[in-house]
């Protein structure tokens, strides 16, 4: 459906329209507009935060950016977001091996059971790695390096990686509290790294491949590595640079797992300290809130421009070769800096190879040679098989008796390491969620003695106990997150309709200013959001979860929703309005009956969002009794005494509600993603 331009002068006969949009203004300018403006206004104070307001112009900038500490957290953020690079892998690798089941049957089981370990809240993931894996006492880590003698090689690998000397004392390792492992410890948590969204989407874009594609590359004798370089990397390269886009971006805005992991100061001597985890620290510890709205207001503009390069890098054949050489230049230059200032040396290295123009050198090379008399034209071209005679190669191939037993020889191989990598991946993926199920039957002592199997007696008593500590932090959590999403949907599906019925006047750059909040970081309003929370009265309160979470999760909901409005056939509106409906009839009677798959999957995925959403809850809430459930966790997780098993036990209850909704919303998923891919 095109969008029908209503003049300025036509306004009066669908002024009603503005009203579908109005609220979701008055959120966003609430919730997220003032506060980022206040934000850059109180960053040219000093300021505590109520009483104490001194101007200080650029001072808190000047003073951030002659800061070692802040661009450390920089750094670490870098780090982090250059191994969540290589995390990206694994998913890709097991969404391949999916796809390529022959059985439809196989694959919806191998989606089902992936989803199960995955949608574990991230909470809930790194407080079981923290309690389980990393530690010092009876950690699994330290068990695996004592019984498979790995702490000599270890140790060799230590000038590499930089450990120091912490293998070769034959002691237990404090993964958490040595200053030199901490940051291998918070790359490896999580370990295979395989997430719902990237299997899913990868899954999602595959689908576009047909069977008889990879028959017809069997045919031609093509590997299994020609199939992936050939065949399915190049359909699915754009949904990898925007996951790629993304995965960095968000290690640089994220500092939830990293609190969870190494608490507010990121660690011993601050070694996996990151730029929100900075801001948070300097704004609520230290009480430079001025100081704090900086940090905020330069982690947004270090995002934008992030987010601009990528557009740039997305559009890099259609820019001018003028501004191409530009900004292959401006690269070289940080590179060189990063380098030459040792702020990421090997980074800047690999910037600076990289941006080295290898055709153009190839190219000159060439001409030289053949100016020298030592590049022969029919030497070269002699050697090169003509079409004609590679397809009469793979005939008489096709003619062989021994042809087909070899393919099914190599399809059975190829079948065998399939479900080999598959049953693996899924063995590690599953590994916390086991140890969790079990030990939240055991007392201290059996877990201690046989902490990995299952002992007799079972304490089925450990659930009742955690029950009783979370079920008021439950119920909190699922009145916050069934309130907003029902609040986001209404005020998505409104804004969405406005946005995709008719062009109205001013809708270009409402629209506009919706887009941008889609490439601001919402931790960076942090600081600001609080103190308008204890302005008007809703610090401490689940109302002000709802509405800011609603106000936040609209934007990506819009985008999506107004896609979907667009695709209604224009004959259903044309028919309502010449029955005389108006624009709240025309939603209510054409738009809602048609959206409840996609309305499912935003309000979903809302919901989860909502559900493991605990930094802010953690700085807005001190009521106990109205803290929801993740924060709980975090309390319960924080005690100088460890119950293993009601420790276990809260955690598989706070992880049970999203596993069951994730696996009875998966078809509104995987529906949703195959229509957005075949879209595009």
């Amino acid at each position: 459906m095109s969008e029908k331009r209503v003049l300025w002068r036509h306004v009066k006969y669908h002024w009603e329209i503005y009203l579908f949009v109005l609220p979701t203004l008055i959120s966003i300018g609430l919730f997220i507009y003032y506060p980022a403006a206040t934000g850059i206004y109180r960053s040219f104070f000093r300021w505590n935060g109520s009483d104490v307001v001194e101007p200080m112009g650029w001072g808190n900038y000047v003073d951030l950016t002659g800061s070692i500490e802040f661009w450390r957290s920089f750094k670490n953020a870098f780090l982090l977001g250059l191994w969540n690079i290589v995390k990206m892998v694994p998913p890709l690798i097991v969404a391949v091996c999916i796809h390529r089941c022959q059985s439809d049957r196989l694959r919806y089981l191998y989606r089902i059971l992936f989803v199960i370990p995955m949608v574990i809240p991230p909470l809930v993931g790194a407080l079981i790695w923290r309690s389980f894996f990393f530690e010092a006492t009876s950690g699994y880590l330290n068990r695996m390096i004592e019984s498979m003698n790995l702490a000599p090689l270890l140790h060799r690998l230590s000038p590499i990686f930089g450990w120091g000397d912490v293998f070769a004392e034959g002691s237990s390792v404090a993964w958490l509290g040595e200053p030199t492992l901490i940051m291998t410890a918070c790359v490896i948590w999580g370990f295979p790294w395989v997430g719902s969204l990237a299997v899913l989407t990868h899954l999602a874009k595959l689908q576009n491949i047909g069977r008889e594609v990879y028959e017809a590359a069997e045919i031609d004798g093509v590997t299994w590595w020609t199939k992936f370089t050939r065949i399915e990397l190049p359909l699915i390269t754009e949904s990898i640079y925007i996951m790629l886009v993304f995965t960095i971006i968000g290690t640089i805005t994220d500092a939830g797992i990293i609190f969870a992991l190494a608490g507010w100061e990121g660690g011993p001597g601050g070694k996996v300290d990151v730029p929100a985890l900075f801001m948070i620290r300097k704004a609520f510890i230290d009480q430079k809130m001025g100081y704090a709205c900086a940090v905020g207001i330069v982690l947004s503009l270090i995002v934008l421009t992030l987010q601009k390069l990528s557009t740039l890098l997305t559009n890099w054949s259609q820019l001018r070769l003028l501004t191409r050489r530009i900004l292959r230049s401006a690269a070289f230059v940080l590179g060189l800096l990063m380098f030459s200032q040792r702020f990421l040396p090997v980074i800047g290295f690999l910037i600076m190879i990289g941006l080295v123009p290898y055709r153009f050198l190839a190219e000159q090379a060439l001409r030289l040679l053949k100016k020298l008399g030592l590049w022969n034209e029919a030497f070269f071209a002699a050697r090169q098989r003509s079409p004609q005679a590679i397809t009469e190669a793979n005939w008489r191939r096709l003619e062989h008796p021994s042809y087909f037993l070899k393919l099914r020889l190599k399809n059975l191989a190829g079948t065998l390491g399939k479900h080999a990598a598959i049953w693996s991946v899924l063995a590690f993926a599953f590994l916390p969620l086991y140890l969790m199920i079990i030990v939240s039957f055991k007392t201290n002592t059996q877990f201690y003695q046989s902490p990995t199997t299952l002992t007799s007696p079972m304490h089925f008593n450990n659930w009742v106990e955690a029950w009783e500590l979370l079920k008021p932090t439950i119920a909190n959590s699922v009145f916050l997150s069934s309130g907003s999403t029902i609040l986001m949907i209404f005020l998505a599906l409104s804004s969405a309709y406005f946005f995709a019925r008719l062009r109205m006047p001013m809708s270009g750059f409402l629209w506009n200013a919706i887009l941008i909040l889609m490439m601001l970081p919402m931790i960076a309003n942090l600081v600001p959001l609080f103190r308008l929370l204890r302005d008007i009265g809703l610090l401490n309160t689940l109302t002000a979860l709802i509405l800011v979470g609603a106000a936040q999760g609209q934007i990506t909901a819009i985008f999506m929703l107004r896609s979907f409005v667009k695709d209604v056939p224009n004959d259903l509106f044309e028919a309502a309005e010449i029955d005389g409906a108006n624009h709240f009839q025309q939603l209510f009677r054409i738009v809602l009956p048609l959206s409840g798959p996609i309305l499912g999957t935003v309000g979903v995925m809302h919901f989860m969002q909502q559900w493991n959403e605990f930094l802010l809850p953690l700085v807005v809430m001190r009521d106990h009794g109205r803290l929801p459930v993740m924060v709980q966790l975090i309390r319960m997780a924080g005690e100088y005494i460890k119950l293993w098993g009601p420790l276990m036990a809260g955690y598989a209850l706070a992880a049970l509600p999203i596993i069951i909704l994730f696996i009875f919303s998966m078809k509104l998923f995987v529906r949703g993603m195959t229509e957005g891919a075949t879209k595009g």
